[in-house]
């Protein structure tokens, strides 16, 4: 008597919503980050897996933001973006309300010196932060 055995391929591994809005985006976050050496593209999609960084997809601009804990209070650091600087205006309101929604008290968001003359009128002031490499 022989034995058939069914084999049937593995069930299909779907990609979390955001992970499909990342591969999408994926050009736009490579090009911003040329412009940090913090992170590269793997640091990024790690940590958005983990829950530590999220993605703020547009049709074609993104925002990846971390929440920072300090004694006195929370902030939500909008550290990358990019894409269309249009959209990525349309975005922030929704952005600007789920932080104040997490109880933070300030968004923060770093970058060259141009983008400060482009977020005055959003109600951003500038700050002024130093390195020193080791």
């Amino acid at each position: 008597m022989s034995q058939t055995t069914e084999h049937s391929p593995p069930p299909q591994q779907s990609k979390e919503d955001w992970e499909v809005e990342f591969d999408r985006l994926e050009h736009h976050i490579i090009r911003a980050l040329k412009h940090q050496d913090r992170y590269n593209l793997g640091d990024i999609k790690e940590k958005i897996g983990q829950g530590i960084f999220h993605i703020w997809p547009g049709k074609d601009a993104f925002y990846i933001s971390s929440f920072g804990e300090f004694p006195k209070y929370r902030v939500l650091n909008l550290f990358l973006c990019g894409g269309s600087y249009e959209e990525l205006e349309e975005m922030f309101p929704s952005i600007e309300e789920f932080a104040k929604n997490c109880e933070c008290k300030y968004l923060y968001g770093g970058g060259r010196k141009g983008w400060i003359r482009k977020l005055k009128h959003l109600g951003f002031e500038q700050e002024y932060i130093v390195k020193k490499e080791l």
